[in-house]
């Protein structure tokens, strides 16, 4: 399978961050939160009870990672808010309109017709110019095509306005797995962007199904649960090359893997490596989720 790239690189990725640091808070769970040590949470069991089944994975035709990652990222945590009583309902984000508006909105539009974001910009557009559901009238079908012309010139006028109502109000840096892990285990899902690549194919052990270390992967994905199981603590990292890229799955969605919370952690002590948690509300409010009634 041809592999589908897309993060700008971590020297673009440090510049951004200096330019737009100051307009992100840095990451708390707000409120009594309790302990996250030990726990599991898989928010696509919020999706499944929302939707019915996993969120699909559709593969991505050109170098738009970014805006995948962040689809993923923003659609499983409105999937936890809807679970949790939000009067909502479920409308799958349209990555095409994240790209543009990381590209061109919030980036300036200087990448020209070449392909690639980055993690910051894409976590900054949604909070200035909103999520856009793929079934609002006159949005079209995702394809290459479209993500290209979006990424070049923006996403349209008329797109911008049916999306500005409907922001992401809070998103911050994620610095290492124990803030990850409770961004997760409160049902935030997150973007990841680095270098860190892996062997294609998961090697299955103890019930999961893990991502190998192996190669560069200049590239975007969305993390969507924590395993904190004391002995093989993990992460459960999504992509966005369809549901067979990576093989069978023990535990979770298809096309993603587990990763290691140690491997996890040094990665994301990292400058250049992006990660972003997402959150629907204005913070990040403690969130007493039973995840076993999923």
């Amino acid at each position: 399978m041809k592999k589908s790239f897309g993060w700008l690189g971590p020297q673009a990725a440090r510049r951004a961050w200096d330019a737009f640091a100051d307009q992100f808070p840095a990451f708390e769970i707000q409120g009594a939160a309790t302990s996250t040590a030990g726990k599991r949470a898989c928010l696509w069991e919020a999706m499944q009870r929302v939707t019915g089944d996993y969120l699909p994975n559709i593969r991505q035709e050109i170098g738009d990672c970014v805006s995948w990652g962040a689809r993923n990222a923003v659609d499983h945590t409105a999937a936890v808010e809807i679970a949790l009583g939000e009067r909502e309902q479920f409308r799958a984000s349209f990555p095409p309109y994240f790209y543009g508006i990381s590209r061109v909105q919030v980036g300036g539009g200087k990448l020209g017709n070449s392909d690639g974001s980055l993690g910051v910009w894409a976590a900054d557009g949604v909070r200035r110019y909103g999520v856009l559901a793929a079934d609002q009238p006159d949005v079209p079908d995702y394809s290459g095509r479209v993500a290209k012309e979006w990424g070049y010139r923006g996403p349209p006028s008329a797109m911008i306005e049916l999306a500005r109502p409907h922001p992401f109000r809070t998103t911050a840096r994620i610095r290492s797995y124990a803030e990850l892990r409770d961004a997760l285990a409160n049902g935030y899902a997150c973007t990841i962007a680095s270098l860190r690549g892996y062997a294609m194919r998961l090697r299955d052990e103890h019930g999961k199904s893990w991502f190998v270390g192996r190669d560069t992967w200049p590239h975007q994905m969305a993390l969507v649960a924590v395993d904190d199981d004391p002995a093989r603590p993990a992460a459960y990292r999504l992509n966005s090359w369809g549901p067979d890229a990576h093989g069978p799955q023990l535990d979770g969605p298809p096309g993603g893997g587990w990763c290691h919370a140690e491997e996890l952690d040094r990665e994301l002590r990292d400058d250049g490596c992006e990660c972003f948690a997402f959150s629907g509300f204005e913070g990040f409010p403690a969130r007493p989720i039973d995840w076993s009634a999923f």
